[in-house]
């Protein structure tokens, strides 16, 4: 019972991924990014547990993979250019 608790902010999962903490926070918009376990400095900074953020991960590639993040944004922009295709 003597578990220690990783815990991570914006800027430990931006260098985690590769991300802006911009771009973190506008992932953790979406309704399916892990809670925050906790905020401090009057809820302006949200932590994360590293375990939430491991499973948040599994199954997007483009968050660990600088190519896989390429191909999907890629694939994106060829998808707007392209509506109907």
């Amino acid at each position: 019972m003597n578990e220690t608790l990783h815990l991570l902010g914006a800027t430990d999962i931006a260098a985690r991924w590769g991300y802006t903490r911009q771009g973190v926070h506008k992932l953790a918009a979406r309704p399916d990014f892990p809670a925050p376990v906790a905020a401090v400095n009057a809820g302006r900074m949200r932590i994360w547990a590293l375990a939430d953020i491991e499973a948040f991960e599994r199954g997007k590639p483009e968050l660990g993979d600088p190519s896989a993040k390429m191909r999907k944004a890629i694939g994106y922009h060829l998808a707007r250019r392209n509506p109907g295709s």
